[in-house]
């Protein structure tokens, strides 16, 4: 068993290793290491191979600045383990893991790691590795803790069927009134989106990523087919957009802006009905609506989460943010400086 660090993998055989994973996420993808790049972060991706170069642990680690010339290691949903290793073969994986980003760490004045594994309360196997390699729960979410999934494995019909009748009637209503979605293949489309986030975050009192984010994010991951832009219009005046990955089986809704034009056409429930449409005829399995508030973490959210769950679904829930001290000092200043 050994530990490669950039090295060796190529993009087919690092997404094959993600895809094989129930739990395979766009996030430790090829394409996300490289749009991390693009945006000025140092990545290091970790693999750990047996005798028979089998993988047994697979890691994007991304660098991301902390402030005051500090920074942490954040790791995106990683897909860690092989769980068909034995037990014994995933507890060494995951510690030549560790102890290999503690190497790289120790010259990169990193604080601290920061996770959000995709794993439940009940993966209780995984956590314990996590906990006897020094992983803590945080108090702070990177990645929302409860997520709304659609299955859209059985039609479009039966997704229909499973929503509620008023969204299924605001699905209608736009459609009555000559809202068209379309999913654009030109990448400067994504002005159109970034101008109608702008008057989204002004609504909704969010600081939006930066204008280029969202543009490399299309560029990047759309030129693999993994990102896709749909616009929603009224004749020519666009009323909605959103970001759509697909990875696997599995379509992930990223990203959503919307006009402050004609809110009463329901361009939302349009756009994000085509969002199932796609995620169905590409063969997936789920379409992830993204975060949604849960035991009124997110007050804030209330609305945004009964426009999710009128499409039918169900939640899904994580075990939320762990955290592994790098600078045991510095990061206790840390949590003093953040009130915890």
């Amino acid at each position: 068993m050994k530990l490669l660090v950039n090295s060796e993998p190529d993009q087919p055989s690092w997404d094959q290793a993600i895809l094989r994973h129930p739990e395979g996420n766009l996030l430790q993808s090829w394409a996300w290491g490289e749009f991390q790049q693009s945006l000025g972060h140092p990545i290091w991706r970790l693999r750990v191979v047996g005798d028979q170069h089998e993988t047994l642990a697979q890691l994007l680690a991304i660098k991301l600045s902390l402030g005051f010339g500090k920074f942490i290691v954040y790791t995106p949903r990683e897909v860690l383990i092989n769980s068909s290793a034995p037990l014994q073969n995933q507890q060494q994986a995951m510690g030549l893991i560790v102890a290999g980003l503690r190497d790289i760490a120790k010259n990169e004045r990193v604080v601290l790691w920061r996770t959000d594994p995709p794993l439940k309360n009940s993966d209780t196997t995984a956590l314990s590795i996590y906990k006897k390699l020094g992983f803590a729960k945080s108090r702070r979410s990177v990645q929302p803790r409860v997520n709304w999934v659609v299955d859209v494995s059985a039609g479009v019909n039966n997704i229909l069927a499973a929503m509620k009748p008023k969204t299924r009637y605001n699905i209608r209503l736009a459609e009555k009134h000559g809202v068209k979605v379309v999913v654009s293949k030109n990448p400067e489309d994504i002005r159109i989106f970034n101008q109608l986030n702008k008057e989204t975050s002004i609504r909704d009192r969010f600081i939006p990523h930066s204008d280029n984010y969202y543009k490399k994010q299309l560029e990047l991951l759309g030129r693999s087919g993994e990102l896709e832009l749909l616009i929603a219009y009224l004749d020519n005046i666009p009323l909605a957009a959103t970001l759509v990955s697909f990875f696997g089986n599995k379509a992930t809704y990223l990203h959503g802006a919307s006009s402050d034009q004609h809110r009463e056409l329901m361009a939302n429930h349009a756009i994000q009905w085509q969002g199932l449409v796609e995620a169905q005829a590409r063969g997936c399995a789920t379409y992830d609506f993204g975060g949604i508030d849960f035991n009124n973490e997110h007050p804030s959210w209330a609305g945004i989460t009964r426009f999710k769950q009128g499409f039918g679904g169900k939640e899904v829930e994580y075990v939320g943010t762990l955290e592994l001290p790098i600078s045991p000092l510095w990061y206790r200043l840390y949590k003093i400086l953040r009130g915890h």
